[in-house]
């Protein structure tokens, strides 16, 4: 990879804006669950939000893939929403080697408190930026994703 002079300033590549994003992203939402009184965090909230939207069980190694999740780091956010009985894991008749998650009722209740929050903080987030703006920034985020996905083939 080669950088010219004017380019080679870290601060203006975009990898360290997506980092910085990301982060004060996941700190906001997580100012705004603790501020409403709710122990979960971001990634405990988009596997109720799965669970909530499929309405019937999922594998738990479906669950990892679609939450681009490894299935160690998923086993140990399944046990910790399992714990504090927000989902429950049940094995497989057929296959002992899957469980399947399903979302408990204090778990949907929980999704259902949790749900507005999310959106107004998708709002919050995205106060300013136009349709436009939100299309072009997908688009150049799929452009570095694709990106990635080639280097790592």
């Amino acid at each position: 990879m080669n950088f010219s002079d004017s380019e080679s300033d870290f601060n203006k590549t975009l990898a360290p804006w997506i980092g910085k994003t990301y982060k004060v992203i996941n700190m906001y939402i997580s100012d705004v669950f603790h501020k409403n009184n709710i122990q979960v965090t971001k990634e405990q909230w988009i596997v109720l939000k799965i669970l909530h939207e499929d309405n019937n069980e999922i594998i738990q190694n479906d669950l990892a893939f679609i939450t681009n999740r490894n299935k160690a780091s998923l086993a140990r956010l399944i046990n910790v929403l399992e714990k504090n009985n927000l989902v429950t894991r049940k094995p497989s008749k057929e296959d002992s080697r899957k469980n399947f998650i399903y979302i408990t009722n204090k778990g949907e209740q929980l999704f259902l408190k949790m749900k507005p929050l999310m959106l107004k903080s998708v709002e919050v987030l995205q106060e300013g930026v136009t349709q436009n703006e939100k299309k072009i920034f997908i688009k150049v985020m799929k452009k570095i994703q694709k990106n990635i996905q080639k280097q790592t083939v």
